[in-house]
């Protein structure tokens, strides 16, 4: 999995940049991980067990390899 590629078809798809993109996922991530949902908690904690925020291709491994286990 090229994870440069999906950012670079995620931005041509919506008319940015790649830059852009990326911007706006980490965005989501520190979003993500300032929830005090504790469900949402579990699922950061299964992406990152340290705490520290995760990288963009540790999240997207994640997220790939949730949704091929459904």
């Amino acid at each position: 999995m090229n994870f440069k590629n999906i950012i670079r078809q995620i931005a041509k798809q919506n008319g940015v940049t790649p830059a852009e993109v990326k911007r706006d996922i980490k965005e989501a991530i520190r979003i993500g991980m300032a929830s005090s949902d504790p469900n949402v908690q579990a699922h950061w904690r299964k992406i990152s067990p340290s705490g520290t925020e995760p990288t963009i291709n540790e999240v997207l491994t994640y997220l790939v390899s949730e949704t091929v286990r459904r």
